[in-house]
Formats: structure tokens, sequence, C-alpha cells
């Protein structure tokens, strides 16, 4: 019973109360009877309260069934604690262990870390002296780059002065040329206006009549204009009827391309001018 009362207090006690009140009860039923017996002068009614078995069993049975969800609760919980401790603990386990194996890697991570650096040492070392000896050798390289530069500026100069003096050379030659042939059509045009003129008599020397010949390439006379008079009417007319009698003028040919020279052309007549 001791072992009962260990394993299901609560059941032991309702237990215990049930057949207390019982007891009671039979007591009381028996009381009642007796007193009936005795006072048969004024009879009187009394009541009996009857315990059903039925019901006592049912309340036995909750009590049992309760007893047995409390034991059930406190065995879940108990399994349940024990579970979570085991979990703890081997959660504990395997941080333990994955510190032991994070110390491990850190430590090889330090270790690789390390040789990494001295070999990062060791390749600085010898770029630094690559890089040493590339600058030597490209500050030669720089300074006969620069010695041969110089040379090839000093050749070019010289080369573009020379080129620069045979170009002037030709421009004046080409110059020359062309005023050479400038200046002998000037002279036919003059030679043959010069020709063509009937000079008036009694005409006083120094007299000078400048004139503005319109020409076309073929040499043709299209306009004359007086752009300066000599102060002689009859003068200023016979030059401009020269003119116009000595038209088509020689002209250069037209690939020498000086027709532009000779389009608008001033021709002053003089009158001491020899023919």
């Amino acid at each position: 019973m001791l072992e009962l009362f260990k394993k299901s207090p609560r059941f032991f006690v309702g237990a215990l109360l049930v057949h207390v009140l019982i007891i009671v009860l039979f007591g009381v039923g028996f009381h009642f009877k007796s007193k009936e017996r005795a006072a048969t002068a004024v009879p009187e009614s009394v009541k009996v309260t009857t315990i059903d078995e039925s019901e006592v069993k049912k309340e036995l049975a909750k009590l049992k069934a309760k007893d047995d969800r409390e034991a059930k609760r406190k065995k879940e919980l108990t399994r349940k604690r024990k579970a979570e401790e085991k979990r703890l603990a081997d959660l504990k386990k395997k941080r333990e262990a994955d510190q032991k194996k994070e110390k491990q890697r850190l430590a090889l991570l330090e270790k690789k870390e390390k040789e990494l650096k001295d070999k990062q040492r060791k390749e600085e070392a010898r770029l630094e002296e690559l890089e040493r000896k590339r600058k030597i050798e490209e500050e030669k390289q720089d300074k006969a780059r620069k010695e041969q530069a110089l040379k090839d500026k000093l050749r070019a100069e010289d080369e573009k002065m020379k080129a620069e003096q045979q170009a002037a050379a030709l421009r004046k030659a080409e110059l020359k040329k062309r005023q050479t042939t400038i200046d002998k059509y000037m002279n036919l045009i003059e030679a043959k206006v010069y020709r063509y003129w009937v000079k008036p008599p009694s005409i006083s020397k120094g007299l000078v009549s400048e004139l503005r010949v319109k020409l076309i390439p073929s040499g043709e006379v299209i306009d004359i204009e007086l752009s300066k008079s000599s102060g002689d009417a009859a003068y200023d007319k016979s030059v401009t009827a020269a003119v116009k009698n000595a038209s088509p003028l020689p002209l250069p040919p037209a690939e020498t391309g000086l027709f532009e020279v000779f389009r608008d052309l001033h021709l002053p007549m003089r009158a001491d001018k020899k023919t």
C-alpha cells in the first residue's frame, strides 16, 4: 500500500475519503433507525440517504483516469526532459567538437596565411629587383631614343630647310618665268597698240593717258575706259582708237593660266614712248 501511495497519492487519498464517507453515512442511517424504535410515543418521518455504489465506482474511475493522465503527463515530461538533456548534451558535445575543428582550421589558416605572406614578400622583393633593372634598361633605351630623336629631328629640319629652299627656288623661278611671260605679252600688246596709234599733230611731250581695257580669252577688246585723262581730248581719243583698231590683242597661251592678269588690263599710253 505504501508503494501505491508513492505512485498515486491522489488516488489513495480519494479512495480513503470515499470509504470514510460510506462509513459515516451507514452510521447516520443506523442512528436514525435506533431512534425510530425507541420513540414510539411521537412517530416522526425520517429520511435515509442511500449511497449508489455505481456512482462511487464512477467517481473512483474518474479519479483513477485523472491520476493516470497525470502520471502519463509526468512520464511524458520526464521523457521530454531527458530528451532535452540528451539534446543539450549532444549539442554541447557537437559545439565542443566544432570549436576544436574551428580552432584547428584557424591554426591551419594562420599557418597558410603566414606562408602566403612569406611567399608574397619574396615575390615583392623579386618584382622590385626586376622593376629596378627594368627602369635602368628603360632609362638607357629612353636616352638612346632621345639621342636618336634629336638626330632625326636635326636631319628632318635640315631636309625640310633644303626642301623649302628648293621650293622657294622653284617658286622664284616660276614667278620669274611668269613675270617674264607677262612682261613679254605686255610689250607685245603695247607694241601692237602703238603700231595702230595715229598720233595727233603737234602733241606735247610728256602726255600720258591711262586706259582700262577689258578683254576676253581670244584677245578681243570688249570695253575701253579712260581711267586717267592726259588733259588733251584729241590725245585721249587717239589712244582709245588705237586700242580698238589693234584688237584682238596678243595674249599668253591658255595653259599658262595667265588670262586673269590680262582680263582687266591697265594700259598707260605715253606720248614720248619710242616705238
